[in-house]
């Protein structure tokens, strides 16, 4: 399977989780459970940069899709606006603690990425960020080093 096929299955597959039980189960008991998407762990690398609520989307995908076949790989990499969710204390658009679900990712090895650009331009300290994320010069720049590496690009 060609990288363009396998992308538009993982896009597919994203779009399509939650959307409507399989036939015969009741709904909302979660995704329903398929064969793993390849042998090899793929690696993809998702931007988040626009809102709170972009972050929790996206994270809520990863969770939803880790459920799905674990052995896939993820880089999240927080900068501009969205910066935030990647900050000690920010609560997620249901009122839970964004640190919670980061946690909870990065036991799952999803690794976070915060821009230190954004944190420099918006006078945020290093300190405020959650210990899950490292940083990394420039948040464009890191997606576009792991494309150019092989990894799979999501935007949610």
């Amino acid at each position: 399977m060609n990288p363009r096929d396998r992308l538009k299955l993982l896009g597919l597959g994203l779009a399509g989780l939650g959307a409507a039980p399989a036939q015969g189960a009741e709904p909302g008991l979660g995704p329903v459970k398929s064969a793993q998407l390849s042998s090899e762990p793929w690696k993809i690398v998702m931007q988040i940069s626009d809102s709170l609520e972009q972050a929790y989307e996206g994270l809520i995908n990863i969770q939803n899709v880790l459920q799905i076949d674990p052995k896939l790989k993820f880089t999240v990499v927080g900068y501009s606006r969205a910066i935030r969710f990647l900050l000690n204390g920010t609560k997620t658009p249901s009122g839970a603690l964004f640190s919670g679900l980061i946690g909870d990712l990065a036991n799952q090895g999803v690794v976070f990425k915060a821009c230190q650009n954004t944190l420099t331009f918006m006078k945020i300290p290093a300190s405020d960020v959650v210990l899950e994320a490292t940083m990394v010069p420039a948040g464009v720049y890191e997606v576009v080093r792991l494309q150019a590496q092989g990894w799979y690009y999501i935007k949610p």
